[in-house]
């Protein structure tokens, strides 16, 4: 698996099982990897088993010899047989007993390796049968918490993802509590049938957000710090179960097992931040932002005023100094439209900024999110001023480009002609096109539309959409 590719029109070779960690400000480092080579478990990073036994919430004995090493996969086998020791078991589901009648396989990572904070992925195929429960998440010490990157208990073109956690209110006084479990999450549906082929499934955490990916594309995100911080460093289990949430109408059959399979599994952690002085350009305006006088503006980047120092707080939160003072949302307000402003460091959500690095761009390209209110540092229409705002809210005002003290200090190009203020007749098209922060030209006979300009890194197509 680890070494298909797919050739494209003779021309480019791009391998489709390899993922990249989704970019951070400050880089990752792998911390674990299994690829399944070989022919048997490895067993200095998993246990052939549920740590605590071979049964749990659903009518499958997890046995080791159900968990299968070949051909450069991971292959959980759901068999219709009852597991000789598995005679007189019963389990549990929803308070409810159970036949454990089934065999599978499971395995975990609990006393070989854990993590708090990162990014886990597994690439896996789903097995095609009803009343299979193919799972990967984690888990700590105790139950809640629990992160569910998969599950997919019923349809194959539905996928689960949640963060199982306490009630904060009864947290708060007493702890962890079964039965004072909430979540936040959800079910991603499309049209992708996941026991079609392999596919990968992603959750990136830090101190206050789970992000969660499909295929390497974010579809969810939660800033929920309250709920998070109840996380301890998670081990890694991936399962097979059979019956329980995917109820009792399960297609396997003597002569047709299920196999859940994994290609891999990586985990990556941020790479420790250190302080870094910068200018913080607008990549819209090719302006900076400077201290105007204890106030926060847009101005001329090669100024004293636009030197800032970006300080790390913890894996992806920083401060933004400028001098003695920083970036924060005066009043500790919540409002789309607030005016950034600059005051001296007190340590609230209000002034910690999450960076969230862009791909696609040379150099260090960022949007900006502010703790306490989720939302975005874009700048003003006229340029002037820096606010926060909705993430989908002016997105081209939101791209910052974190310029080092050696780095050349760009100037606007006033000759391009910037269509975010001016209409542009296209007589090929009958047409008047004006797209913010673009142009339209005539290159070698061809009209062009130009997206971004020279401080974003532009992106060109014809006129029937094909990259140029």
């Amino acid at each position: 698996m680890k070494r298909k590719f797919l050739v494209l029109a003779g021309v480019a070779a791009v391998t489709l099982a390899f993922a990249d960690p989704p970019a951070n400000f400050s880089g990752w480092d792998k911390v674990f990897e299994d690829n399944f080579d070989g022919t048997s478990l490895d067993k200095k990073k998993w246990n052939p088993t549920y740590n605590w036994g071979p049964t749990h919430n659903h009518r499958a004995y997890c046995a080791e010899e159900n968990v299968i090493v070949s051909d450069g996969t991971l292959k959980l086998k759901g068999e219709k047989k009852t597991h000789p020791d598995a005679s007189g078991r019963t389990a549990k589901f929803n308070g409810k007993e159970i036949p454990v009648d089934y065999t599978s396989g499971a395995i975990d990572t609990k006393g070989h390796f854990e993590v708090k904070y990162g990014y886990i992925e597994g690439r896996f195929k789903a097995p095609s049968q009803k009343g299979t429960w193919p799972a990967f998440w984690t888990l700590q010490d105790g139950w809640p918490p629990e992160i569910d990157i998969l599950e997919i208990p019923a349809s194959r073109k539905q996928h689960h993802y949640y963060l199982h956690y306490t009630d904060p209110s009864w947290y708060s006084s007493h702890g962890s509590a079964w039965d004072h479990e909430a979540s936040f999450g959800g079910h991603k549906d499309d049209d992708v049938d996941r026991s079609a082929g392999f596919h990968n499934y992603g959750v990136e955490w830090d101190e206050t957000t789970l992000s969660f990916y499909f295929d390497d594309k974010k579809f969810a995100s939660y800033s929920r710090p309250t709920e998070i911080k109840q996380l301890a460093a998670q081990y890694i289990i991936v399962n097979l179960a059979i019956g329980g949430w995917a109820g009792d109408d399960i297609d396997i059959t003597v002569d047709k097992p299920a196999y859940f399979e994994a290609d891999w599994v990586r985990v990556w952690q941020a790479k420790p931040a250190k302080p870094d002085t910068v200018r913080i350009l607008n990549m819209n305006f090719g302006t900076c932002m400077v201290n105007n006088e204890g106030a926060l503006a847009l101005g001329d980047c090669a100024g004293d005023n636009a030197v800032a120092t970006i300080t790390p707080i913890s894996s992806s939160t920083y401060r933004i100094n400028f001098g003695d003072v920083v970036v924060e949302v005066p009043n500790e307000k919540t409002d789309a439209g607030v005016t950034m402003g600059l005051y001296n460091w007190n340590g609230g959500a209000h002034q910690k900024v999450v960076m969230e690095k862009q791909s696609g761009y040379e150099g260090s390209v960022v949007r900006m999110k502010m703790q306490h209110s989720n939302m975005y540092l874009r700048s003003t229409t006229d340029g002037e001023r820096v606010v926060q705002s909705w993430a989908d809210d002016w997105e081209w005002n939101q791209m910052w480009r974190l310029l080092s003290l050696g780095d050349e200090v760009p100037t606007k190009d006033t000759t391009v002609k910037d269509s975010s203020t001016t209409a542009i007749f296209v007589p090929h098209l009958n047409a008047t096109v004006a797209p913010y922060s673009s142009r339209v030209y005539m290159k070698n006979g061809k009209w062009t539309v130009e997206f971004g300009n020279e401080f974003a890194g532009v992106r060109r197509f014809d006129l029937k959409g094909r990259g140029r």
